[in-house]
């Protein structure tokens, strides 16, 4: 975020036109009058605002032809479009509604990008936080999801003590069972056994995971009443195999879903020696395996339709940093809110929130000090609760990052990272510190960190942008380049991506880049938010001619863009 603005500063060469005609026609689309010819099929299905009859969603109601939704406390209006997305998901209401559907009645039938889809669900998520009664859920490559919350519901939220959903635990438990050697003698017999149990030790340095003894069985695993009907039930089995291959040995690993043996992911590794597991390899196979199965339950917990615990709206909360904007971050405010109501004591609640809050704060332009101010409160309550949980210390000190200056965060994310090497945000969130200090190669080195324990993190874009922006403060100019080309293609609805372009092509005297980095960024936030623009640069800079040029670039740029 504030380090992307820094990253704008890069004097180099930005390849030109990098899917330039795609995002036009993107654009175009996305910018149809409604009027617009549509075709037969698209035609048969579009909404038409106009003929569509109010109706109620929780305590809600939706109007459709003025394009407000209504609450007994307070009435939110939207776009035409993004009311259309509206009346889709709810005319399926608990169904799944794929994107060429909603393309096809709310674009009709347009091709538009997947930026402009999220941006309408976006706008209904903030409109969802602010009047109640309904949630949008994601459901990854597939599509989206409208939930109905009823009135009952938004006031069990709310209560202040913590119910049974708030107290039970569905954080998964998972089992590395004994690897299975073949070819091999006894001594590699005990590698695979060390292994298994290092692997298991490593594993259980997560908080979010429940760890089982590693020296089992799967046949053991199916027989245990135990295991499989405890307070979170055996969700995940990991097992390995072992054998020598010519000259060397082939690891493999594997992970399981536990009711149905469905293989879910694998792993392979050559190793040229058998002698003692290295650090290095049981923090790769613990780090790749906790990935994949927060990533899983991330999943799990926004299909879920019913009641959540603390755990799972924190995890819900966590998935809206998978594409960061003012839109989406209510979202991930409002579901850690869910979590303290439903557990005040739950310190991770209070850090994630504290960590939300904070993000809204430094997107937003660091223009409403009530935001930082409470996020300040929530790391404080979390810190005091437990100071010892790597997640409550990963995001406490992402929050400081965000709210203070300079930041104050350092100490907190070393020691989550001392705690937990094997999470790949506490590796992150220090190569951020690392990086506003100055110490691009420090943060470089957590950033490849982080890359080797979780080589499919969901962030692959924000990764990239810190990784460029490391590069840029070592000199490292091409690599810096092609770091934040591949930040863009991965996600081209960050914002801070566009400012970082327009500045550097001012930079590099390419007028008519600049010029199409700032059509970019107006299309996501609206031709209004020049003053949102200066003021994320603000944030990120002392005052001083440093400041004021980045500012004069972004405001040059953006007045000599024609109006659409």
């Amino acid at each position: 975020m504030k380090v992307i603005i820094g990253a704008s500063c890069w004097a180099v060469f930005w390849r030109k036109r990098l899917f330039a005609d795609r995002t036009a026609r993107r654009c175009f689309a996305d910018e149809l009058p409604m009027e617009e010819t549509m075709t037969e099929s698209a035609a048969a299905s579009a909404i038409d605002l106009a003929r569509t009859a109010p109706f109620a969603l929780g305590p809600a109601t939706v109007l459709p032809a003025s394009c407000e939704i209504s609450a007994p406390e307070q009435t939110v209006s939207v776009e035409p479009r993004v009311m259309q997305v509206l009346v889709a998901l709810a005319r399926r209401q608990g169904e799944t509604v794929t994107r060429d559907d909603l393309i096809a009645q709310c674009w009709r039938g347009v091709v538009v990008g997947e930026d402009a889809i999220q941006r309408c669900i976006g706008r209904l998520r903030k409109a969802a936080a602010a009047v109640g009664g309904f949630e949008i859920q994601t459901l990854n490559r597939v599509g989206y999801r409208l939930r109905e919350i009823s009135a009952a519901a938004e006031e069990a939220v709310t209560a202040v003590a913590p119910s049974a959903a708030g107290t039970s635990d569905r954080r998964p438990t998972i089992v590395v069972v004994d690897m299975q050697v073949f070819g091999a003698g006894p001594d590699v017999e005990t590698f695979a056994q060390i292994l298994a149990q290092d692997v298991s030790a490593a594993l259980s340095l997560n908080r979010d995971l429940h760890v089982l003894a590693a020296h089992a069985t799967v046949s053991r695993v199916a027989a245990t009443q135990e295991w499989s009907t405890g307070a979170a039930g055996l969700r995940y089995i990991a097992q390995g195999t072992l054998r020598r291959m010519g000259e060397h040995y082939r690891l493999g690993f594997q992970l399981l879903e536990a009711a149905s043996a469905r293989l879910l992911w694998a792993h392979r590794v050559d190793l040229a020696d058998i002698d003692a597991p290295s650090d290095d390899l049981v923090i790769d196979l613990a780090g790749r395996m906790s990935t994949e199965v927060m990533r899983r339950e991330a999943d799990r917990v926004l299909r879920s339709a019913s009641e959540l615990t603390a755990w799972e709206c924190v995890v819900r909360a966590n998935t809206a940093y998978q594409h960061i904007s003012l839109d989406n971050l209510p979202f991930a405010i409002s579901e850690s809110r869910r979590a303290v109501a439903l557990d005040p004591d739950y310190a991770a609640a209070h850090a994630a929130l504290a960590n939300g809050l904070a993000a809204s704060y430094e997107v937003g332009g660091a223009r409403d000090p009530a935001l930082a101010t409470e996020a300040q409160f929530h790391c404080d309550r979390a810190l005091a609760l437990d100071s010892n949980d790597p997640a409550v210390l990963i995001w406490a000190a992402n929050a400081l990052n965000m709210i203070t200056r300079p930041p104050k965060g350092l100490e907190l994310a070393k020691r989550a990272v001392e705690l937990a090497p094997t999470n790949p945000i506490a590796h992150l969130y220090l190569a951020r510190h690392y990086l506003y200090l100055g110490q691009p190669e420090e943060a470089m080195a957590c950033l490849n960190e982080h890359e080797r324990v979780a080589p499919l993190f969901p962030w692959q874009y924000y990764i990239a942008f810190n990784k460029a922006f490391a590069h840029f403060m070592a000199g490292r100019l091409d690599q810096a380049t092609s770091e934040i080309d591949k930040a863009a293609l991965l996600n081209p609805g960050y914002p801070y991506t566009w400012i970082a372009k327009t500045i550097l092509a001012t930079m590099t005297g390419q007028q008519e880049e600049a010029l199409e980095a700032i059509a970019r960024l107006r299309q996501l936030e609206g031709a209004d938010s020049l003053d949102l623009q200066l003021a994320r640069i603000a944030h990120s800079y002392p005052e001083g001619p440093a400041r004021a040029a980045l500012q004069g670039m972004i405001a040059d740029a953006w007045r000599r863009l024609p109006a659409t």
